[in-house]
């Protein structure tokens, strides 16, 4: 008999252990997982769902509401059955109980995977084909795509100097956030545009040891940044530069330092989730599609 409880401290580190046999590509740490699931700022118990068989967790299903304001958006985060329980319908009960859920909170669809600012995947990894067949089968539409891309950090040793001394000559320097300015840097982010989203990624980097932020200022006035670990373990991103002052190399020498950092830090690989400028990786780079997210949705 299948018995469907919610997800807390006492069962996390056994549905962790779940999730890492189930979902391949996204094997994560305890901490990690954590972090995604009972520390996501809109973590609902009644919208993560686990199946329990004979004491032992078989699978679960992640669901989150986010108010936007005008407007509630509803997604699964990510959701997993162990193989020999699979074809007893267990996926469908928890989606049924987190659709339910969505519903009542007023959430007007059901999107699967990508939900800012904590997500664990920005969609469905096109190689889960049983998750993906399991959604279409029960109405779920493909709205898009996603993509991420791989920088092999061996390839260069990500030297910044020369762009360095060009902007130097503007007063422009670029340096690593320092612990006493998180909150102004944080307020300048949203004061210059930049979504709420980005700003609670760059704070999550910004908690890391050492931090993982890299900034451009010039005459103590932010202009740019770029950061890694804020998504996920060697994911890098986000990265922005105020608008008027895009083209001139400010973000490339933020994204470099940031190379240099995860260089530093030990990482082989550098993966920039969920990836906008294909072409400036590519030539900055040389930066390689790794990974390709299906976005589905379905109307409540």
């Amino acid at each position: 008999m299948i018995e469907y409880v919610s997800l807390n401290e006492y069962n996390l580190e056994a549905v962790n252990t779940l999730s890492n046999r189930n979902l391949e590509f996204d094997n994560v740490s305890f901490d990690i997982f954590r972090f995604k699931t009972l520390q996501d700022p809109n973590f609902d118990p009644a919208m993560a769902i686990v199946a329990m068989s004979g004491g032992k967790p078989c699978g679960y299903m992640m669901g989150v509401c986010r108010d936007n304001g005008d407007s509630i958006s509803a997604a699964v985060k990510f959701f997993a059955v162990d193989k020999e329980f699979r074809g007893q319908k267990i996926a469908n009960e928890m989606l049924k109980i987190i659709k339910r859920e969505a519903e009542a909170k007023g959430a007007k669809s059901l999107g699967v995977g990508f939900i800012r600012p904590n997500y664990l995947t920005p969609g469905i990894d096109t190689r889960y084909t049983a998750a993906i067949g399991f959604l279409i089968r029960r109405g779920f539409e493909r709205r898009g795509e996603n993509f991420n891309m791989d920088i092999d950090l061996s390839a260069s040793d990500w030297s910044s100097t020369e762009l360095e001394e060009k902007l130097a000559k503007d007063n422009i320097i670029c340096r690593r956030l320092q612990a006493d300015e998180k909150e102004k840097f944080g307020e300048w982010m949203i004061a210059d545009g930049f979504s709420t989203g980005w700003r609670y990624q760059v704070m999550r980097a910004a908690e890391q040891d050492p931090i993982a932020v890299f900034i451009a200022e010039k005459d103590g006035q932010y202009l740019a940044f770029a950061g890694y670990d804020g998504v996920r373990p060697r994911w890098f991103g986000p990265m922005g530069t105020s608008q008027n002052l895009r083209g001139g190399g400010i973000g490339t020498v933020t994204f470099l330092k940031c190379m240099q950092s995860m260089k530093q830090a030990g990482y082989d690989i550098c993966e920039i989730g969920a990836v906008g400028p294909l072409y400036f990786y590519s030539k900055v780079a040389n930066a390689r599609v790794s990974r390709i997210f299906w976005l589905f949705e379905k109307a409540l």
